[in-house]
């Protein structure tokens, strides 16, 4: 019995040694996925993170960095404007089939994904010799199932795997995050074109939004807005609700991840008193907020109201500012063009009478505002559900 325990122990201590040295102890190469026009800020949200992130350069498309997987942990679970993390595992020449497989069967698979999983697989190719995607899929797919056991989706923890293939060169990545890192954890349902949490949280750094100021999310809908700015004010970690595929690796260490999250919390500044203030017209939309806002004690600083927004004056900012944001019911929600330039008219009408001294956030499409509007303000690009958007960002005149 004990040589079988000690021969059952000895792979086991290898393959943890092999593990350590691997993967665990040296630095990797991530990139931090962003919509178009977030990188900036995703990149200064890098800077910021409470952790050995180094050589950030910032392209098209997100944010490249260097560090250890413990950095990947605090990059997924801090940053509010990235859409996922990849971590590199292999950049290569891939001139042909045989020189792909040859190099796809080189990887340990075994020392990155679980012993057993189901996988997503997303293959790009441009000016590639190799341009037949599904082609190149089959082959990542032979090469990781003769390491680990591949299987059904809805039976086994889903892995995604990226390979890029361009000029003959190829990328592959293995995603760290799992569900996109706009999906929080707070809500499970969205409503007539929401708007994505890494969206909203961009407008709210755009913005200027901070601890200590009021917001008002008068056409708030599923009430991203306001949800967003409550983690934000707040401190809380965006993805402090959730887990991540990472969790799921042979080589996650559960002390790093429990120090992350002290560490996250110890960064909070919970509030107590209702400063953010969502309404709409839409009962259903309102009590479905009120039950997401119920669920969460972080969220008790949003008081819910079913109003509209033409109907009601929120009086002066508070001593550290107030910021209203919008996203008008816009395209399909409301009609054509010209009902939508004529409710923006009528929007900043409203803001001149109510909303004097107030910051405004409003997201609209191109070409809804008809003429110069009433009162300075800039414009962003900003992508929202598919369509190109601009940001108006300003302050409301005294």
């Amino acid at each position: 019995m004990e040589t079988s325990i000690a021969s059952d122990k000895a792979p086991a201590a290898a393959f943890a040694k092999r593990l350590k040295r691997r993967v665990a102890a040296r630095q990797w190469d991530f990139f931090a996925v962003t919509a178009p026009n977030l990188e900036t800020l995703c990149r200064r949200e890098l800077e910021a993170l409470p952790a050995d992130v180094q050589a950030l350069k910032t392209v098209t498309g997100g944010v490249e960095f260097r560090g250890r997987l413990h950095d990947a942990y605090a990059a997924n679970l801090h940053l509010r404007t990235a859409t996922r993390i990849l971590m590199r595992l292999a950049r290569f020449r891939a001139d042909s089939f045989g020189r792909l497989e040859e190099k796809l069967a080189a990887v340990d698979w075994e020392l990155f994904l679980p012993q057993a999983c189901a996988l997503d697989i997303r293959v790009t190719a441009r000016h590639s010799r190799l341009y037949h995607s599904r082609a190149v899929a089959d082959a990542l797919g032979r090469a990781v199932s003769g390491r680990v056991a591949v299987g059904a989706a809805d039976e086994l923890p889903l892995q995604r795997l990226q390979l890029r293939l361009s000029d003959d060169r190829a990328v592959l990545s293995l995603d760290t995050s799992g569900e996109p890192l706009y999906k929080r954890g707070l809500k499970s349902t969205g409503g007539p074109a929401p708007v994505r949490e890494t969206a909203a949280a961009a407008v709210l750094m755009t913005a200027g939004f901070s601890a200590g100021m009021a917001l008002a999310d008068p056409m708030c809908g599923t009430g991203t807005f306001s949800l967003e700015a409550a983690l934000l004010a707040q401190g809380i970690a965006p993805g402090r609700l959730r887990n991540f595929a990472f969790m799921r690796w042979p080589s996650f260490a559960p002390g790093r991840w429990k120090e992350a999250l002290r560490r996250a919390d110890r960064r909070q500044q919970r509030l107590d008193r209702p400063f953010i203030v969502a309404s709409d017209l839409d009962p259903a939309a309102c009590e479905t907020l009120r039950g997401v806002v119920g669920a969460h004690e972080i969220l008790g600083v949003i008081r819910v109201e079913n109003r509209d927004f033409f109907e009601t004056a929120p009086g002066p900012p508070p001593a550290a500012g107030g910021l209203v944001v919008l996203n008008p019911p816009y395209g399909r929600r409301l009609g054509s063009r010209s009902e939508g330039r004529a409710l923006v008219r009528e929007i900043f009408g409203k803001l001149q009478a109510d909303y004097r001294s107030w910051r405004l956030a409003m997201i609209l499409p191109k070409g809804y505002v008809e003429e110069k509007p009433p009162f300075a303000v800039h414009f962003s690009p900003l992508h929202h559900g598919g369509l190109k958007v601009v940001l108006l960002t300003g302050r409301v005149p005294a």
